[in-house]
C-alpha cells in the first residue's frame, strides 16, 4: 500500500491555517507547526477522528531550534517529508514612525527568520531523499506591493519573496522546487490584525472586510500553487490586477499611493 506523501504547514493555527490543513488532509499526511498547543492538538484530534493521519508540532515563533526539531519529528514519524508550507503570520501595520522596535523584531522573528530557519531545516532533509522536495512560502501582496502604513511588513515580505527566486534557482537542479505564493487580504484575518495604533487598526480593519477573498478560496488556491513551476506565484486574480496596474502604469501608481498616504497622514 502506498502511503500518502507528508506535508508540514507552518502558522497552523492561524485563520487561514486551520482551512489549509483540512483541505490538505484529503490528499496528504499532515504535520501541523505552531505556538498554539491547545489549538493545534484539537486540529490533530479532529483530523484523526475522521481518519486522517496528522502529528502537532510546538513551535514558538523565532526558534530555529524547534523547526530543526519538527523536521525531526516529521523524519522520524513518517521517514520522509515530501512539502513544507509557510504560511504568513499575523499582519503588522501602522505608521512608520509609530512602529517600534519590538514591531520590527516581531515580523522579522515571526515571518522571515521563521521562514528562513523552516527552508533551512526541511532543505536539509530534502537533500538526503531521493526525490527532493516540494517548498511554498506564501507572503502577503504587500510583498509585491508596498504602500503605506505597511514598511515593516513590506519589507520582510519582500524579503521572502527575494528569498524565494534565490533558492529556485539554486536548489532548482537538486530536485528541490521553491515557489513563494503570493496572497491578497482576505475577511478572516482581521482578528488577528497587529496594528500600532487604534486608528490604523480601524482603518485596516475596514479595508480587510471590503476583500472579496475568504481563507477557503486561498486554500485551494494555496494547494493548486503546488504544482507551479515558477519562482513567484500570484494567486488571486484581485492580486493580479493591481501588480499589473503597478508595473505598467507605474507613475499612476506611485501617484495613487502618495494620495492614499496623503489621506493617512489627515
Amino acid at each position: 500500500m502506498k502511503h500518502q506523501p507528508t506535508l508540514l504547514i507552518s502558522n497552523a493555527c492561524s485563520e487561514l491555517g486551520q482551512a489549509l490543513v483540512s483541505d490538505a488532509a484529503e490528499h496528504f499526511r499532515v504535520a501541523l507547526a505552531d505556538a498554539d498547543g491547545q489549538l493545534g492538538n484539537q486540529l490533530c484530534a479532529n483530523l484523526h477522528g475522521n481518519g486522517r493521519e496528522a502529528l502537532f508540532l510546538d513551535c514558538l515563533p523565532g526558534s530555529s531550534r524547534d523547526r530543526q526539531r519538527g523536521v525531526e519529528r516529521v523524519l522520524r514519524r513518517w521517514q520522509q517529508l515530501d512539502t513544507v508550507i509557510n504560511l504568513p503570520a499575523p499582519l503588522t501595520l501602522g505608521p512608520f514612525e509609530a512602529t517600534q522596535t519590538s514591531h520590527w523584531q516581531r515580523v522579522m522573528d515571526e515571518q522571515l527568520m521563521d521562514t528562513v530557519n523552516l527552508c533551512q531545516s526541511a532543505i536539509s532533509a530534502m537533500h538526503r531523499q531521493e526525490e527532493g522536495g516540494r517548498i511554498l512560502n506564501v507572503v502577503p501582496e504587500y510583498g509585491i506591493l508596498a504602500g503605506p502604513l505597511a514598511g515593516a511588513q513590506s519589507a520582510a515580505s519582500a524579503a521572502i519573496v527575494a528569498l524565494g527566486e534565490s533558492l529556485h534557482s539554486e536548489l532548482h537542479s537538486s530536485g528541490i522546487r521553491v515557489t513563494t505564493l503570493v496572497i491578497p487580504l482576505y475577511q478572516e484575518q482581521a482578528s488577528s490584525l497587529c496594528a500600532t495604533d487604534p486608528l490604523s487598526d480601524a482603518r485596516f480593519q475596514r479595508k480587510i472586510a471590503r476583500s472579496p477573498v475568504t481563507r477557503e478560496e486561498l486554500s485551494q488556491q494555496i494547494l493548486d500553487a503546488l504544482n507551479s513551476g515558477n519562482a513567484l506565484h500570484i494567486a488571486s486574480g484581485y492580486t493580479r490586477a493591481k501588480w499589473r496596474r503597478k508595473r505598467w502604469f507605474r507613475k499612476r501608481w506611485e501617484r495613487g499611493l502618495r494620495e492614499l498616504g496623503a489621506r493617512y497622514r489627515r
